[in-house]
């Protein structure tokens, strides 16, 4: 195999029935001293298909125009501004579909297959069906990456071109939330979900129970899949896969203070290589910036763990981001596995993530995960090191602790 050398941990195939410490996964983002006071706990990790209002209902209740929220999510107040100046409806023209935005054959002939479609009952941050929805909420297109860190890949004349860009085929995903459904996966009943979304938003549709989709104002996700997406309705296909949250300044401009960018080359790295050996490459991008708290919180945390006395270090790293913000985290990974269970996804023979979170995540969906892979230690700079002894320090995984535990037994 080409590229970097990196160690690998086996996992057992079993899926987790339940979350055993809701402190420890992504559901519960409350400050450590605050752990333990909510009377219901997340029921993602549960593997009881969804019951009541289903995908379905979603997916007709979007067609029908009852839903709360604005149809346009983080880019809705811009789409009002240039509809008042060009004076259309652009609520009515989105609704209009053309001949030229033909669906990608592979990516339609893998959900309209009923195999895919087993675990669509426990997706509820999305419409499966958004695709050939009116208006649409999901949309695939090819494309070919250029990406410096990968000129070193073998060509193949498919995968890999004789320029040495990628292939690959990538679907957008706009979220409509199955209220109902999300609530008990969130850890909360459907009406303090309903006025926690109405506090920050102030969309009165909120508060109507007859309303059971929302339209959030939030970016959705991107899926880049490496290989023919249509053969992981084979059970037998390889399936290389990472679930990968925004980090703006790493990913795109090369800031060196975390090890986002270089997890992702390396997860694009080993999908590629995943599908030039037959199988598929899965790369899942959230919008998630600063673990959805946003730049601002992120800025001033960056700021504050290089003032402080004595430096930064891992053991203030998460102190740091709650003194600021309030909470750890904001982005709930217990929705995140929603994009695999739409892909039919059942097992995953290789997880790019040391997350234990979303970890937890994925075979709290039902999702088998064969095998873990660090970042290896040659993607890693010493800038990056209070970030990732901070998290593994927290529970992320480590073959390198692992290892070093069991010489002590």
């Amino acid at each position: 195999m080409s590229g970097p050398s990196r160690r690998t941990t086996f996992l057992s195939n079993h899926v987790l029935a339940g979350c055993a410490d809701p402190g420890a996964c992504g559901a519960c983002n409350s400050p450590r001293g605050a752990r333990g006071s909510s009377p219901l706990l997340p029921s993602a990790c549960a593997n009881d298909p969804a019951t009541g209002y289903s995908w379905k209902n979603v997916h007709e209740d979007l067609e029908a125009g009852n839903y709360a929220g604005v149809y346009g999510w983080d880019h809705a107040a811009y789409w009002g501004i240039s509809e008042a100046k060009a004076g259309v409806d652009l609520k009515e023209w989105y609704k209009t579909r053309t001949e030229a935005e033909f669906y990608l054959p592979e990516f339609k002939e893998l959900v309209d297959d009923p195999k895919t479609q087993r675990d669509w009952d426990r997706i509820a941050t999305f419409d499966p069906m958004g695709m050939v929805a009116h208006p649409p909420t999901i949309a695939a297109c090819k494309a070919k990456l250029d990406i410096p860190e990968l000129k070193d890949l073998r060509v193949d004349g498919e995968i890999v071109l004789p320029s040495s860009e990628i292939v690959t085929s990538k679907c957008a995903i706009s979220y409509a939330w199955n209220l109902p459904l999300l609530a008990p996966r969130l850890g909360l009943s459907e009406d303090e979900l309903r006025q926690a979304l109405h506090k920050f938003s102030k969309d009165p549709d909120l508060l109507n129970p007859k309303v059971k989709t929302f339209l959030p104002a939030v970016g959705g996700c991107t899926i880049y899949t490496f290989g023919d997406a249509r053969k992981l309705r084979d059970e037998k296909t390889e399936v290389t896969v990472r679930v990968h949250d925004e980090c703006i300044g790493s990913d795109v401009f090369g800031s060196d203070i975390c090890s986002c960018r270089p997890y992702l080359i390396f997860a694009i790295r080993e999908a590629v290589e995943c599908a030039q050996r037959g199988g598929v490459g899965v790369v899942i991008y959230f919008r998630k910036e600063g673990r959805s708290l946003g730049e601002v919180i992120k800025f001033r945390v960056y700021n504050a763990r290089i003032n402080q006395e004595g430096g930064d270090r891992p053991e203030m790293y998460f102190h740091h981001t709650e003194a600021i913000a309030g909470i750890r985290d904001a982005r709930f990974q217990t929705m995140m596995p929603d994009a695999l269970n739409w892909m039919g996804i059942r097992r995953i023979d290789c997880l790019c993530s040391m997350s234990n979170e979303k970890y937890e995540a994925i075979v709290g969906a039902g999702i088998k995960v064969m095998k873990r892979i660090d970042l290896p230690e040659n993607y890693i700079k010493d800038s990056m090191r209070v970030e990732l002894d901070a998290k593994i320090a927290s529970g992320y995984h480590s073959d390198a602790l692992e290892k070093e535990e069991k010489n002590k037994k």
